[in-house]
């Protein structure tokens, strides 16, 4: 689910042991052989951090499999629920890829747990309430794990996640050393909060996971394709958002009252988008007569902070948008289609266990 662009493109060789087995029982089924030791060392690395152990064996346990990305992709790594897949860039150094490999095995959990990286089926507002919590909450498990591997001395992975996420290392920081340089819940409450204060990462949010699928769909229904996005279907509140993101083997680390995510800088979007959005609706009830979701009432907006350069709702996309997207509803479609195929099954195994009786 991660949309971060990889900055660091050269890096230096590093030999591995191709001897070491990982402390963690990893699934490395699509991980080409010889990137196998490289991947073996990250985890092994990201072990060492209880937080990044914990998020480690819950990916592993639950069948994620572990491999590297071909060359061309810019996400920094990305999880996928229906494929049960992480992935990292491997143009990126290894000080930045364990901490994309805690955000990213953090997802495989959230999605454990029941999350969905689903387009259009809940409202709007729910789907910021949700989509906003799980990115908070990898990242807060990406930079608690930086820094139990900085507290044994291993500082790479902590400093480049300082320089990627000023905003989000500074509320931890700053509670971290509130707390008597302890990491409790409250610390990792605000380093959550933290991921809130990142005015363009909320924008490049929203322009990935609410325009860029609003855009395809009015593009493809002028093309003659049926709707489908229908946003007004399901919902979501702030404390179950929590309830699936903030999850630990200790309880729940979020230590405020959950409902705050369901209004101000938590739920705000850029005016252009608020305007795309608008713009979305507007456009999908002249051609088939749906009402527009209410949700989009309750959504406060700020002043754009960042240039666009987009088509306008209706347009023809852009070469290149909405990879995302495709992939999920893909795999969306794929696992659906799987699990089809094992019900069937079950249900032919049980009615010949019956007939045989």
């Amino acid at each position: 689910m991660s949309l971060k662009q990889a900055f660091d493109t050269n890096v230096a060789p590093v030999q591995y042991d191709e001897a070491v087995k990982p402390v963690v029982n990893i699934n490395m089924t699509e991980c080409k052989k010889e990137d196998q030791p490289r991947m073996v060392a990250l985890v092994n690395r990201l072990a060492k951090s209880s937080c990044g152990l914990e998020t480690l064996q819950i990916a592993a346990e639950n069948g994620f499999k572990f491999s590297f990305f071909e060359p061309g992709v810019r996400c920094c790594g990305a999880c996928d629920e229906a494929g049960h897949w992480v992935r990292l860039n491997p143009t990126e150094t290894d000080d930045k890829l364990v901490g994309t490999l805690a955000h990213e095995c953090r997802h495989a959990g959230q999605f454990v747990r029941g999350a969905h990286e689903a387009f259009g089926v809940l409202d709007v507002r729910s789907e910021l309430i949700a989509f906003r919590a799980m990115e908070a909450d990898a990242q807060t498990y990406a930079v608690t794990s930086c820094k139990e591997l900085a507290l044994q001395g291993e500082t790479g992975p902590y400093d480049i996640f300082k320089k990627r996420y000023p905003e989000i290392e500074k509320a931890f920081d700053t509670a971290y050393k509130a707390a008597g340089n302890r990491i409790t819940h409250d610390v990792m409450t605000e380093t959550f909060e933290g991921w809130y204060d990142q005015l363009r990462t909320k924008t490049v949010y929203e322009e990935a996971y609410q325009i860029e699928p609003m855009t395809k769909e009015i593009y493809e229904m002028k093309q003659g394709k049926e709707p489908t996005l229908f946003y007004n279907k399901q919902t979501m509140t702030g404390p179950e958002a929590i309830a699936l993101a903030g999850w630990t083997k200790d309880g729940n680390y979020y230590t405020k009252d959950p409902h705050r995510l369901e209004g101000g800088k938590f739920l705000d979007v850029a005016e252009a988008s608020m305007q795309d959005m608008q713009d979305f609706f507007r456009l999908r009830k002249e051609m088939t007569g749906m009402e527009p979701d209410p949700s989009l009432t309750a959504i406060p907006t700020r002043p754009d902070t960042m240039k666009r350069d987009r088509p306008k709702m209706g347009e023809k996309p852009m070469a290149g948008m909405f990879e995302t997207k495709d992939r999920i509803l893909a795999n969306k479609k794929l696992y659906a289609s799987e699990q089809k195929v094992v019900k069937q099954a079950v249900l032919a195994k049980a009615a010949a266990m019956k007939n045989a009786r």
